[in-house]
């Protein structure tokens, strides 16, 4: 290998872990801002109707952005840095206002579906609502459902500025819906009620999409949409993007899943799976969020140049990094399992019983975080090579797996029956997909 080509690889890597740590760090402080706003939310209206409302309206918007236009994010920007490296700055930027086309039109037709069949969705998402409950939820629904349409516009401007390596500013934005929340929360609760979270998450969705269209403005592309028609490169857009979608929504049944079989082991068992897998899901979402965010860029960057060699090399380099780093993060929090849980939840009704139950879920529960990781970087990794349908195949696996594990190891080992099977679901999950791209492109393990 070349002086030129060593130092190459060392900048790359150096760029892609200067930007995790950038947006990790700067991702949990969107944590930490989450969990003041449930804390303030808790001081003002604890655990009766009103909240329940609030939580049963605000699922569905939240399902549909994170699924829907966060998937659409994930394959517009291998596509986006393809169209720059091969037809310059100009088509790319019309590209960009051809994706929000496209992205924010589907969402607005998402939108209205969504709140037309609210009537028929939400007395199932709140069976035991009563139907003064249920149309005081279909109000607030009504409000939260505006947030759907921007979060088309926040996709397609966080991909662009993340494929311009803007990642600071795009992991730092999300704090401002928590932190708009708070403000309202001290200012108006006496005169809104629950209506003000409702407001609050709006205005902080709506602070977030002008932030993301002034600096996406800024580089020179503009923020209106443009429709240009279903050229080559959006047709490749929609082949990866329907795959992905359909991962997405069957990965999401895992958790479901979980719950489900948790409900049928007796009183308490759904409360200790969700102290227990709180700690694990925060790590895994934290380094997943932080490393993939920053590959898929380079990535996509190496893959539009066919660079094969310094791709694998990236490949080896990060995976073995993830796993060192996950490793011993995972054995120490997982050895003081049993102090973390005493710490934040023994006192009251949460007994020294209920400790130890909880512990052994959570020890299972962290065994899962360096699989979780690496899934998602091995997916981004399918994404940026153009094999998104590989990810049907593992999402299957990994539903298919925890069935079969949470039924047959809850039976042995009762509710840490469960994360252990969520540990075998995630490894299986994880062969499937480095096997599935093996076969479709092989050039990446050669």
């Amino acid at each position: 290998m070349g002086t030129a080509q060593a130092t190459e690889r060392r900048e790359s890597h150096r760029r892609v872990f200067t930007n995790a740590a950038v947006v990790g760090a700067l991702a949990t402080a969107a944590k930490l801002a989450g969990a003041a706003k449930v804390m303030v939310t808790a001081r003002y209206f604890g655990a009766g109707d009103q909240l329940d409302a609030f939580v049963i309206a605000f699922l569905l918007p939240a399902f549909f952005t994170d699924i829907v236009a966060g998937s659409f994010g994930a394959s517009f920007i291998p596509a986006f840095i393809r169209v720059r490296a091969d037809q310059g700055e100009s088509a790319s930027r019309m590209f960009a206002r051809t994706g929000l086309a496209l992205v924010l039109g589907a969402m607005v037709g998402v939108t209205i579906l969504v709140a037309a069949g609210g009537r028929w969705i939400l007395p199932l998402l709140g069976s035991s609502f009563s139907n003064d409950k249920l149309s005081f939820t279909m109000g607030l629904f009504l409000i939260l459902i505006l947030w759907m349409p921007m979060s088309a516009c926040i996709a397609v401007w966080r991909s662009v500025l993340n494929a311009h390596d803007s990642f600071a500013l795009v992991a730092a934005v999300p704090l401002t819906t928590p932190l708009a929340t708070i403000a309202l929360l001290y200012a108006f609760t006496a005169r809104w009620g629950i209506y003000v979270l409702c407001w609050g998450t709006l205005a902080g969705v709506l602070v977030e999409t002008v932030i993301l269209g002034v600096a996406v403005h800024r580089l020179g592309i503009p923020i209106l949409p443009a429709w240009r028609g279903w050229t080559s490169e959006m047709s490749a857009i929609r082949g990866q993007y329907i795959p992905l979608l359909a991962g997405s929504m069957l990965t999401a049944l895992s958790p479901l899943i979980d719950q489900a079989v948790a409900g049928s082991l007796g009183s308490g068992t759904v409360s200790a799976l969700a102290y227990g897998t709180k700690l694990a899901s925060v790590l895994a979402a934290l380094g997943a969020t932080a490393i993939a965010t920053a590959i898929l860029p380079e990535f996509s960057r190496l893959a539009a140049a066919q660079n094969w060699s310094h791709l694998r090399h990236t490949i080896r380099v990060h995976f073995t990094v993830i796993v060192l780093v996950s490793l011993p993060v995972v054995a120490a929090t997982a050895w003081l399992s049993g102090p973390i849980v005493r710490t934040f939840y023994e006192g009251g009704a949460f007994d020294a019983s209920a400790t130890r139950v909880v512990t052994v879920v959570q020890q299972w529960a962290l065994l899962q975080v360096p699989f979780a990781i690496l899934f998602v970087v091995a997916g981004r990794l399918a994404v940026a090579v153009s094999e998104t349908s590989v990810l049907i195949r593992a999402a299957l696996i990994t539903v298919i797996a925890t069935l079969t594990g949470d039924l047959l190891l809850a039976r042995w080992m009762g509710i840490a029956g469960i994360p252990m099977a969520g540990v075998l679901a995630h490894a299986l999950a994880l062969l499937g997909l480095l096997y599935g791209l093996f076969r479709r492109e092989p050039r990446l393990f050669r």
